[in-house]
């Protein structure tokens, strides 16, 4: 089996860049939605802490498929 040329190559680094990053995005709305039914005095849930985790997990992900001729200013906002 031959190697993916170039443009293929980066068009699904890109999407699963971006799946990478809508991943996060579902993360952070649960985690959102379970915080929203919590009294803000009690404890955050560890599921909230967990779901945050796992966010920031994806996204670190997503950042590393940047290839690395670009500067981290060059990266898109979170």
């Amino acid at each position: 089996m031959s190697p993916q040329p170039a443009p293929a190559r980066d068009q699904v680094l890109d999407e699963l860049r971006r799946e990478l990053l809508r991943l996060a995005r579902h993360e952070e709305e649960v985690a959102a939605g379970v915080a929203a039914r919590v009294h803000y005095w009690e404890p955050t849930p560890v599921t909230v802490v967990v779901h945050r985790q796992c966010a920031a997990a994806l996204r670190d992900a997503a950042d590393e498929l940047i290839p690395a001729a670009h500067a981290p200013d060059d990266r898109p906002p979170r």
